[in-house]
């Protein structure tokens, strides 16, 4: 049976990556990265179902890719998107694909996410790319339908890295919920799929998209690298123990991220050019 896939991401987990080799492997499946960018308009949905058909009248382009992915499946050929910013219309996929839906939950320790985005220019003012995806896409603290209403109260302070750590926060909360929709496949670390000594990634790829003979030894494709121009500093209490909780949730040890939060770490990895 035809079917189609979504993963569920805040992004910088190697999704570039991973169409890639998806595509390669995968010849007869219309593999896409991100198949209209922001352009689903995430934000305005989140938690918000009412919206979902107001937000679909008003931008054609979400209802033609669904109708584009609807004519594949009628053809009996399957879809994937490997990407992040479809993650609030994961409640309407699963009503409106049925059977056909596949997803799965990839998770970044939030440190690495917060700061890689901040590279990109999300939630850093001094930096004009990233406005669009950051308006339309990412979620804001003093968003209506925030779960951690609590952590936002503080938000007004927050820094560029906590705005993009509270955004991970929303984020992986929400996909956490989708846990128990018909089609769920599984949640992934990153670090796990490019572990040194004992890579997970063609364990990921045959779960998450059926079995084939994934090239999984050409080097990594990031096209897009930037450089931090922001600093990281510290992480307000309240903001920092609700990403702890719930990255321990995901399947993180308190060992690993401890190891993970490092600044200074951070600050230099992120504001050198990475080959």
């Amino acid at each position: 049976m035809a079917t189609v896939r979504f993963l569920l991401s805040t992004g910088r987990t190697s999704t570039q990556n991973l169409a890639s080799i998806l595509a390669d492997s995968l010849p007869q499946v219309t593999v896409e990265h991100e198949g209209i960018g922001p352009d689903y308009h995430s934000r305005r949905v989140f938690r918000r179902p009412r919206n979902y058909f107001g937000v679909l009248g008003k931008h054609v382009q979400i209802q033609r890719k669904l109708i584009e992915i609807e004519d594949l499946l009628a053809e009996d050929k399957s879809y994937i998107d490997v990407g992040w910013t479809s993650y609030a219309w994961l409640p309407y996929f699963a009503a409106r694909f049925g059977e056909s839906l596949r997803f799965a939950h990839l998770v970044r320790n939030p440190f690495s996410v917060a700061a890689s985005h901040a590279t990109h220019g999300i939630f850093v003012p001094n930096v004009s790319r990233g406005r669009r995806t950051e308006r339309i896409a990412a979620i804001h603290p003093n968003d209506p339908t925030v779960y951690h209403k609590n952590v936002a109260e503080n938000a007004e302070t927050f820094s560029p890295f906590e705005k993009n750590l509270f955004n991970w926060l929303e984020i992986n909360q929400f996909a956490l919920e989708q846990h128990d929709v018909p089609g769920f496949s599984g949640i992934y670390k990153f670090e796990d799929l490019y572990a040194a000594n004992d890579p997970k990634l063609k364990l990921f790829l045959n779960r998450f998209a059926g079995p084939a003979q994934y090239n999984v030894s050409s080097p990594p494709v990031d096209k897009v690298q930037r450089i931090l121009r922001t600093d990281i500093g510290e992480i307000q209490e309240p903001l920092l123990n609700a990403v702890l909780n719930l990255a321990i949730k995901l399947g993180y040890s308190t060992t690993e991220l401890e190891a993970f939060w490092d600044p200074v770490a951070l600050q230099q990895n992120y504001s050198a050019r990475r080959l």
